[in-house]
């Protein structure tokens, strides 16, 4: 659930005891000190889970793979269909980043789900943080796909003619504010769409018992959105770098 909306969590009683214990930072102790750090918690147990959920599954692959191994080969290959779709033959050699923050973002959006937890992406501190890490890896994508100079090149606006050359010192900052704006725009959606979710979820629960029906499908409904919240991210994530990284 979001912000400080978010019913009593089943991490209330570890953060009182870090807090009691002064292990805990400055940030985490203030007013949403608890909220920072349900985030941070949950994130990072996600991660782990992540983790090691890929070790277990890859520890010994076979060519006739069981049914762990068989159901991450389909995963995978669903996921790389899917990048080359969106970004032409190519696309799956950026199936880590992109698949993994697939898998990582969906993983987040349903935590919220389960009783007691909040979703880390109904914070901004969170969907922000992601982003900032895909543009930074689209930048390092269009330097690595087209050298320094086809990289600077693209963003004074690709100038061929004498006209295009003047317009470059216009051109040049407008293109280095829409590299600016991606990250806000990537995060802002993400966090509005999970926190929205999550209110709404939190309100027909506060209703009581009456509207259990309309909280399952919600709940339901909410899976759903989960998952079309991640795609939408790793899908726009996917065009930021195949227009820093098409050749012409």
């Amino acid at each position: 659930m979001a912000g400080q909306h978010h019913p009593p969590s089943i991490l209330s009683p570890l953060y009182s005891k870090l807090s009691g214990s002064g292990l805990l930072p400055e940030f985490l102790k203030g007013e949403s000190g608890l909220i920072y750090f349900q985030v941070i918690v949950i994130s990072w147990l996600i991660m782990f889970g992540l983790v090691l959920f890929s070790l277990i599954a890859t520890r010994h692959l076979k060519n006739t793979p069981n049914r762990l191994q068989a159901l991450i080969e389909v995963i995978v290959d669903k996921l790389g269909n899917m990048f080359d779709s969106l970004m032409g033959h190519g696309g799956r050699k950026y199936l880590g980043l992109l698949g993994t923050s697939f898998i990582f973002i969906f993983c987040l959006n349903i935590m919220g789900l389960i009783p007691g937890l909040m979703s880390p992406t109904a914070n901004w501190n969170c969907t922000i943080s992601m982003a900032l890490v895909v543009i930074f890896m689209v930048q390092i994508y269009g330097i690595k796909s087209s050298g320094f100079l086809g990289y600077f090149k693209h963003l004074a606006g690709s100038p061929k003619g004498l006209i295009m050359w003047v317009l470059v010192p216009m051109m040049f900052p407008l293109h280095i504010l829409g590299e600016l704006i991606k990250p806000l725009s990537l995060s802002i959606r993400l966090y509005g769409n999970i926190s929205g979710e999550d209110s709404i979820i939190l309100s027909l629960v506060n209703m009581g018992f009456s509207s259990l029906p309309l909280q399952l499908m919600m709940m339901f409904f909410a899976v759903f959105t989960s998952f079309l919240q991640a795609f939408v991210f790793t899908a726009l994530s996917s065009i930021y770098i195949m227009l820093l990284t098409a050749h012409e």
